[in-house]
């Protein structure tokens, strides 16, 4: 540890600020290639659609007893996206399938994540309208399991 002694202070800091500087952009060029995304095991459906600004969103559902137990979503696109489907599966999470529809709304979705700029709010309805398709496959699939 002697040596550190003999590097001048500003060559450390200057080499501490490039080392964060390129990890910054690792997690930046990360993020871009890896959209968030996240996703329970085995959902029993998934919902998927491409909102009129080009993002895409999917959101999966696991559902026991018409409760969700648990919900994913993933995104593409920009952060404001990224947030509101994250959101809307945690609105979603813990209530029965037949109330979500009420009480998770694109309102519901913007209010939770702190408010949008007027636009961005077409990510709310991206994430509301994405989680209704998910809820709409899964009571077609119970329609068919009683038929």
């Amino acid at each position: 540890m002697e040596f550190l002694k003999q590097i001048p202070f500003w060559t450390i800091l200057t080499a501490t600020g490039v080392l964060l500087l390129v990890i910054g952009a690792w997690l930046v060029v990360e993020r871009l290639l890896n959209p968030t995304s996240s996703h329970p095991k085995d959902p029993d459906v998934t919902g998927r659609i491409t909102g009129v600004c080009g993002d895409t969103m999917e959101i999966t559902l696991k559902v026991k007893d018409g409760l969700v137990t648990s919900a994913g979503y993933w995104a593409s696109g920009c952060g404001p996206s990224s947030a509101c489907g994250a959101m809307a599966t945690q609105l979603a999470t813990g209530k029965p399938v037949d109330d979500i529809p009420e009480i998770v709304d694109y309102k519901a979705i913007e209010k939770a994540v702190g408010g949008l700029p007027d636009d961005k709010l077409h990510c709310a309805q991206l994430a509301a309208d994405t989680l209704i398709e998910a809820l709409h496959q899964y009571f077609i699939t119970q329609r068919q399991k009683t038929s």
